[in-house]
């Protein structure tokens, strides 16, 4: 038997922010919460609102893989929200991607490789673990070779693939690799705000997490079993922090490789505590990524 499994937090996004913002201005209004396309108890018609409105405006980057995602899974997202419609994910997800978000490569990656075009799905596993590396080096990235992992084995084993893979990727860093480093850069601006410039909540209120960043899977081998997580996984979540510091509320932005990893880990983030901050202040949000970590592969430097 397997011993119990820990998960790995790569990082803590706070809410998109203006880093020119000074303390000058009035502070941003509170994210309205009532229509999140990812809340699976509210009212479906204010969340397909929210969605039209993003694409009425044009979304930003984050809101190309929230889009992207709950196309990428359809109905067996957490949300339920959407019919899948590959077409429609892998253009949102493209977009996110080469504005440089890294859960939109390997989103893009594994939606390739369920879907019948493995050596699409290989170049973007090379891509996302090639910037993950360099965004967020890490010795925990199960996650990341299991990708690279499984999409060898839907390849051809042999020369003439490896010559097309290398080839292929090199060709995106050389044609997108400015695009993408340029959305590295501007990440900071990615605001789901609009209106009058504001200090960002987040520049007010921080948002520290104080668990430990390598946590036991709650509830054990039983999640284990009862999930069906039976390979590394990943998960992004929309995490609520009251100003306790407790999480009062986390919602699946996205799972990969299959809808198992945000499921299984949503119990584990909320049991993680962050800074507490003045009873008054609002409720803070924070995109998290968790990675589950089975021990079963790792990527050699």
């Amino acid at each position: 038997m397997k011993r119990l499994l820990p998960l790995v937090l790569l990082f803590a996004l706070a809410p998109a922010a203006d880093a020119r913002a000074d303390d000058a201005l009035p502070l941003c209004a509170e994210p309205d919460a009532s229509g999140l396309p990812e809340d699976p108890d509210a009212d479906p018609a204010r969340r397909l609102e929210t969605l039209a409105r993003w694409e009425q405006e044009g979304p930003t980057t984050t809101q190309k893989l929230r889009m992207g995602a709950l196309y990428r899974l359809g109905r067996k997202h957490p949300a339920a929200l959407l019919d899948a419609d590959l077409k429609k994910a892998r253009e949102l997800l493209e977009g996110a991607a080469l504005d440089g978000d890294l859960t939109a490569m390997a989103s893009l990656a594994e939606l390739e490789l369920a879907h019948g075009d493995p050596m699409s799905g290989m170049v973007w596993a090379q891509l996302y673990a090639h910037y993950a590396q360099i965004r967020s080096p890490s010795r925990q990235r199960t996650y990341q070779a299991d990708l690279i992992r499984r999409a060898f084995a839907a390849l051809p084993s042999d020369q003439r693939t490896d010559d097309k893979v290398t080839g292929s990727v090199m060709a995106v860093l050389e044609r997108s690799g400015p695009r993408i480093e340029a959305g590295f850069a501007g990440q900071g601006n990615d605001a789901d705000t609009t209106g009058p410039r504001c200090r960002p909540l987040s520049e007010a209120f921080p948002t520290e997490l104080v668990s430990s960043k390598r946590v036991r899977l709650s509830g054990g081998h039983n999640t284990v079993r009862r999930h069906g997580l039976n390979q590394p996984g990943m998960a992004l979540f929309r995490v609520h922090v009251a100003p306790s510091g407790e999480v009062s509320q986390a919602l699946v932005v996205e799972s990969l490789p299959g809808p198992v990893a945000g499921e299984a880990l949503k119990a584990s983030v909320l049991r993680l505590r962050f800074n507490a901050v003045a009873d008054d202040a609002p409720t803070r949000t924070v995109l998290l990524p968790m990675i589950y970590d089975d021990h079963s592969v790792r990527i050699r430097n």
